[in-house]
């Protein structure tokens, strides 16, 4: 094993090339959530490559729309990087109007959504009211599929090859007012130069850690923590987290709204 390399970025995608990389390190970064439950960031990565995989098996192609339905925490960031690394245009819902969560999923002809198995129940009547055909969940929930079954490995010779159209996947985020509801779509070549861009301005190490933070736009938040992944730094994936918590996870950055350090 060796240490990363000081340059070098994501190749295609926020997800390209970074299994591969935390591969090739002696560093052991990890994404916490603000309990300390701690996840190696390789076993992060590689869970989300064998989730991806298992996404495309289920019809997800490169371009499609994946919904995801996760409070702020480390499997909503999961749920986002499996979908681009099966290079999806991910959509994370708000789940506090249903209305246009609903609308948003019909008029992006979502037809896969990732939940939280608390949120299982919303994600399956937001399915009712649109063309969602599959609602995979984190745990066990009725009526809906458990993500650990995207980790199974599928008949042999039958993996499918995603490489060619991660490029197509992205970030899609929304608003809603009175009269209608808005979608903004964040492709591949954005989200790689914001990485490049906070990746010249923080400048991290293995011996940061940073946090998420809700006051970020969620593209950002996605964008910070691949940028800390590649470096091998760690990530507080649960924004919101009290400072005594986030003090107590040697936390050195935090993005409020705008990454900065802190202490």
């Amino acid at each position: 094993m060796r240490d990363l390399p000081a340059h070098g970025g994501p190749v295609g995608s926020l997800t390209g090339g970074l299994l591969e990389r935390l591969q090739n390190s002696a560093r052991t970064p990890a994404v916490t959530a603000a309990d300390g439950a701690r996840t190696p960031a390789i076993v992060f990565a590689a869970t989300a490559e064998r989730a991806a995989a298992g996404l495309a098996r289920r019809g997800v192609h490169p371009g499609d729309v994946v919904a995801v339905l996760v409070p702020p925490s480390p499997e909503r960031l999961l749920a986002v990087f499996t979908s681009m690394a099966a290079g999806a245009v991910v959509l994370p819902l708000e789940g506090a109007d249903p209305v246009a969560a609903a609308e948003v999923l019909t008029s992006t002809d979502t037809r896969m959504l990732l939940a939280a198995e608390a949120l299982a129940p919303d994600a399956l009547a937001l399915a009712d009211r649109s063309r969602v055909r599959q609602v995979v969940a984190f745990g066990q929930a009725p009526e809906t599929t458990p993500f650990d079954e995207l980790l199974l490995p599928g008949p042999e010779g039958a993996e499918p090859d995603r490489a060619a159209g991660e490029a197509e996947g992205g970030l899609l985020t929304y608003g809603a007012d009175a009269r209608s509801v808005r979608t903004v779509v964040h492709g591949q070549e954005e989200l790689l130069a914001r990485f490049r861009a906070l990746d010249a301005e923080l400048v991290l190490t293995p011996e940061d850690t940073v946090a998420l933070d809700a006051a970020m736009p969620e593209h950002d938040q996605v964008v910070l923590a691949a940028v800390a992944l590649w470096r091998g730094a760690s990530v507080v994936a649960s924004p919101g987290a009290q400072p005594s918590e986030l003090a107590a996870l040697g936390v050195t950055v935090q993005g409020s709204p705008t990454p900065a350090r802190i202490g």
